[in-house]
């Protein structure tokens, strides 16, 4: 049976470990700025973070230490405009280095659909005419 939290830290506390790899997604208001802060105040520390385009709140997280490394389609915001962290990460290794792996957006868009409908947590996607669909797994 799923779990169900009344509040966001205790979920955060046990859904999100250091080491994980995070999806935050949401555009405009939709962004999980609360799940974001959550995961700095509680400290978490070598993430993977995910994500199509990255907003403040993946720039918060990189400056403050808490990703490894990022996986992304376009590395920048044009309503936030340029994310200095990610840049100081990337270019200058501050806080520390930021592994980056890019992608196009159709990759990651059809790599999300095709886990989503595998009831798979993740899918890759060889290229955008063929993907690699996996089996649903249960727990």
């Amino acid at each position: 049976m799923a779990n169900f939290y009344d509040t966001l830290a205790p979920a955060v506390a046990e859904l999100i470990q250091d080491g994980d790899s995070v999806a935050l997604e949401g555009f405009t208001h939709l962004i999980p700025s609360a799940v974001g802060h959550e995961l700095i105040r509680q400290g978490r520390q070598h993430l993977t973070l995910i994500r199509l385009t990255p907003d403040i709140i993946y720039d918060q997280l990189i400056g403050m230490g808490a990703a490894d490394r990022l996986v992304f389609s376009w590395g920048g915001n044009p309503g936030v405009g340029s994310l200095h962290r990610f840049r100081d990460a990337v270019e200058r290794g501050w806080p520390h280095p930021l592994e980056i792996e890019e992608h196009s957006h159709v990759r990651d868009c059809r790599s999300g659909c095709s886990a989503g409908t595998s009831e798979a947590s993740w899918c890759g996607v060889a290229t955008w005419f063929r993907s690699v669909r996996p089996s649903p797994t249960r727990s």
